[in-house]
């Protein structure tokens, strides 16, 4: 899914005036890290050793939090944020720090248990609601993501978050037709949500209904290199090129764009060589396979179209060798085999 609903300032910044760092005699609390076991990375150690001289400062153990799970250490960002949130329960902005290092760590249940019961006290927070949407969407609790979706648009009818979260919502329902309108009023109010736009392109490319593309092209008018929209875009004429429409040549120039700019995605190398296999320009079909197990030698249905295109064009040697590759890597449906066996090998 595309984009986590998070306010798009810095938890850093949110947090500097959140707490302040009063003396106390408390016992130490249970959840406390040991200090004493530093971690061999430089950022998480600075912090370590900063709180250690101000174990109160709740900025410093937020940027150790973010710190642990950038690098998927998530048991010690939970710990970290369970401390957090235990200094202060009411705090909303502790509970959906929680509640996001629960989820990071598969904890579905805890989390939306600790939103809802920041819900209970902060029953109006608009930051707080699309959480709590996006979390049961992301498990599938579509009713109860849509009514916290629909109490955002409640208190601010127009709140670009909370039409792409109920557009989000309904689409997974079902209901395309409305989730077109909760997407397209979201653009409307925000020309540069980019990812209202793939929403919309990609519910148009489905139908196979060209204004797919102008909504690509929105979003690569935002970020001219995202991949999901390059994507998208040569898939739209991929899907849909004929001979007569004219989708040829820009089914080409999309794929060339696209791997252009992510050379590393073996998918749009993969795909692209699908398009040539169509088309039976079986050398080029070969070379772009090629280039998709270059960048992941485990691709084995890259492997065995690479093969497939190299039997087609007499390379019998090579060809076997692809096919022994695609027999290593992922074979689906024993197509490796197969080929092997036809050609006695």
């Amino acid at each position: 899914m595309t984009r986590k609903v998070i306010i798009a300032v810095s938890l850093l910044i949110c947090w500097m005036f959140l707490y302040s760092c009063g003396q106390t005699a408390e016992k130490p609390n249970a959840l406390e890290p040991e200090y004493g076991k530093l971690t061999g990375i430089p950022a998480i150690d600075a912090l370590t050793k900063d709180i250690k001289a101000n174990p109160d400062n709740m900025t410093l153990r937020v940027a150790r939090c973010e710190a642990y799970s950038r690098e998927g250490m998530l048991n010690e960002a939970e710990v970290e944020a369970r401390l957090i949130y235990e200094k202060d329960q009411t705090n909303w902005k502790a509970a959906r720090l929680l509640a996001w290092t629960y989820l990071e760590n598969n904890k579905s249940k805890p989390a939306i248990k600790v939103l809802e019961q920041a819900l209970e006290i902060h029953t109006d927070t608009i930051m707080l609601l699309l959480v709590h949407s996006e979390m049961n969407l992301l498990v599938k609790h579509y009713d109860k993501a849509l009514i916290s979706s629909e109490k955002v648009l409640k208190l601010s009818p127009l709140n670009v978050e909370g039409l792409f979260m109920r557009g989000q919502v309904l689409k997974y329902m079902g209901d395309t037709l409305n989730a077109i309108g909760n997407f397209q009023t979201a653009v409307e109010q925000d020309a540069d949500h980019i990812d209202a736009y793939m929403q919309l392109g990609n519910i148009f490319s489905a139908q196979k209904e060209k204004i797919a593309v102008q909504y690509y092209d929105n979003a690569l008018r935002i970020d001219s290199t995202s991949y999901e929209a390059l994507k998208g875009k040569a898939a739209f004429y991929h899907q849909n090129y004929t001979k007569e429409n004219g989708y040829l040549e820009k089914t080409k120039e999309a794929y060339e764009q696209l791997i252009y700019h992510h050379p590393q995605e073996a998918n749009g190398s993969y795909d692209y060589g699908l398009f040539f296999m169509e088309e039976e320009d079986y050398e080029q079909a070969a070379h772009f396979m090629g280039i998709a197990t270059q960048y992941d030698p485990t691709f084995g249905d890259a492997y065995y179209y690479e093969g497939l295109a190299l039997e087609k064009l007499g390379q019998i040697e090579a060809a076997v060798l692809a096919y022994k590759n695609a027999v290593s890597n992922q074979n689906r449906f024993g197509r490796g085999e197969a080929a092997l066996k036809r050609l006695g090998k």
